[in-house]
């Protein structure tokens, strides 16, 4: 009883902060760190004042309002840590799609315009074969008949060569092409695994702080 009545005048000084805190709790989480604060500063207290007064029951009131602030101190950094990790996985991710469309159009243009070379090439050297072919078959027949054969060979090795230096070069733009897709996709792949991180970062932090909100 004696105890008590010591007790008591603290208690009623206690009041009004204790309101003050209730009323932080209600609002929304803009008022978080304040009400943190005022919560670490009650705990203090209350442990001060059970210590002093010889008083087990507010020293432990005082000890677990503590840990509590404690606890959603810890949580609301894992909030802001995993806010950050969504934020750069984000930004990460649009830099990888950005960067990934842009590698698959040059690769389209590149590959395009070397199919358009390489038939560009195989036109002309046909041009050239039938031109020669046609000038050899003007002159005197007995030396017609020995240059169109000549002609026709040379021609028919140059357009061999000519198809051939055209189909190298079109594989070439085709594996080009096909090795940069697949850079591009390890690029966006790289940023999916960052983001699916930060988000397994964020789903940890909530389960913590849920199952402290729960103890």
């Amino acid at each position: 009883m004696i105890r008590t009545l010591i007790a008591l005048p603290y208690e009623l000084a206690r009041l009004p902060f204790v309101m003050i805190d209730n009323r932080l709790a209600a609002r929304t989480a803009d008022d978080a760190g304040s009400r943190l604060a005022l919560d670490h500063v009650i705990g203090f207290a209350d442990k001060f004042a059970g210590t002093v007064l010889r008083d087990r029951g507010i020293a432990q009131r005082g000890a677990d309002r503590l840990e509590r602030s404690e606890t959603l101190a810890k949580a609301a950094q894992l909030d802001e840590e995993a806010a950050a990790r969504r934020e750069q996985a984000s930004k990460q991710a649009a830099a990888g799609r950005r960067q990934a469309t842009q590698k698959r159009k040059a690769a389209q243009e590149r590959a395009a315009k070397g199919l358009d070379e390489a038939d560009a090439a195989e036109a002309r050297g046909k041009r050239e074969a039938k031109a020669k072919a046609t000038k050899a078959a003007n002159a005197p027949k007995a030396a017609a008949d020995k240059k169109a054969a000549t002609a026709t060979a040379t021609a028919e090795q140059r357009k061999s060569n000519v198809d051939a230096a055209a189909e190298a070069k079109r594989k070439a733009a085709q594996r080009n092409a096909k090795a940069e897709l697949d850079d591009a996709r390890e690029t966006k792949k790289s940023a999916d695994e960052s983001r699916a991180d930060a988000e397994r970062l964020s789903e940890l932090a909530d389960a913590k702080k849920q199952d402290r909100k729960q103890d």
